[in-house]
């Protein structure tokens, strides 16, 4: 099943690496303190 929903992020510490795609995005994972692992797809910013 994929969800998609909008969410608010805080990164303390360096920025995860981002993986480039189509259409001017870019792929994140993401782990949160479960160890489940999330995967965003976020436009492209300079």
């Amino acid at each position: 099943m994929e969800a998609k929903s909008e969410v608010t992020i805080k990164f303390s510490g360096s920025l995860p690496t981002a993986t480039p795609l189509p259409n001017k995005k870019v792929a994140i994972e993401l782990t949160d303190q479960n160890g489940i692992v999330f995967t965003a797809q976020v436009n492209a910013k300079s």
